[in-house]
């Protein structure tokens, strides 16, 4: 105990808030120095009794002549074994090593994107092999979107059914040839039913408004198809999409086609965002797509009977 009793002097005489003392040592130690107490104080009196020369009180005057150089060894150890700083230290910023100067291993394999496999197989295209000029920008491969979370994952290429891709490249086409500053924005193309459904759920309104926005994932909608499109007209020389009166899928009458005329009169759409809308609409049209009245960037390329009986949907 008496080591113990030096070893809490020395921990309130050195106090360090990063070093933790070993419990354990502490213990071990107390132990050993009353082993020694004992072997020693054995052994003096042994050595006392054979010579017959000292008295009794030289026993424990040798025991403690001895004691002291045990204690002294004890000590040392104490210190070296139960006063090592075991906790973590503190880093400076320096010595973290930034993810930026980590360079990818160029060795890894990339595996694919399961979408990328599976589509090519059911017959579908990605329209920048159709034609690269188009740009896209999939709204649901990222959080920018009504429901503000990623739905699609990896999948951020737009996909069609091939024939649909086809009356799209004419549809760039003939935007370009109207002006060549323009391209088609493509925001969302091929939608897996399974989409369809989170986006029905999310929508909390009564079931005749939320079919205006959403189809019901029961009956299929051309996107799960691959045979409708969600776009606007890019600017080339701005570097941005054109006014077209409210953002992408946006829900209320402002982003209704056939209600632009009533829009205008009160002043809540101009006369330019209508004619950038009507813009869209004539090259899409004259490229076989046909619009819907609630939303200005959506087309479809056939009828849902038509697509039922051309394609399958995609889950």
């Amino acid at each position: 105990m008496i080591l113990s009793f030096i070893h809490n002097l020395l921990i309130r005489a050195f106090p360090d808030k990063n070093t933790k003392h070993n419990p354990i040592g502490i213990a071990f130690f107390t132990l050993v120095g009353a082993g020694f107490h004992y072997s020693l104080f054995v052994a003096c009196k042994q050595q006392a009794s054979n010579k017959r020369a000292q008295t009794r009180r030289s026993i424990p005057n040798a025991y403690h002549s001895r004691l002291r150089n045990v204690q002294i060894f004890a000590l040392l150890l104490i210190i070296f074994t139960s006063c090592t700083q075991t906790s973590t230290p503190n880093y400076s910023p320096k010595s973290i090593i930034s993810f930026q100067t980590v360079k990818p291993d160029s060795t890894a394999i990339q595996l694919p994107c399961k979408w990328d496999v599976i589509l090519p197989q059911k017959g579908l295209v990605d329209i920048l092999t159709v034609d690269s000029t188009i740009k896209v920008e999939i709204k649901y491969s990222d959080t920018n979107n009504f429901m503000h979370q990623d739905l699609y994952g990896c999948l951020n290429k737009c996909y069609l059914q091939p024939d649909v891709a086809e009356k799209l490249a004419t549809a760039q086409k003939e935007l370009q040839h109207i002006d060549s500053t323009l391209s088609l924005l493509v925001y969302d193309g091929l939608r897996p039913r399974s989409v369809q459904q989170k986006m029905w759920d999310a929508l909390d309104m009564p079931l005749y408004e939320k079919s205006r926005f959403v189809s019901n994932p029961k009956r299929g909608s051309l996107h799960n198809f691959g045979a409708a499109v969600d776009l606007t007209i890019w600017d080339k020389t701005n570097q941005k999409p054109l006014d077209m009166g409210t953002p992408y899928d946006y829900i209320g009458i402002e982003a209704w086609p056939i209600k632009e005329q009533f829009l205008l009169e009160k002043d809540i759409l101009t006369q330019q965002q209508i004619n950038n809308r009507k813009l869209l609409r004539k090259v899409m049209t004259k490229s076989g797509f046909f619009n819907i009245q609630s939303e200005w960037w959506h087309f479809n390329s056939c009828s849902r009977k038509e697509a039922y009986q051309k394609y399958q949907i995609i889950e």
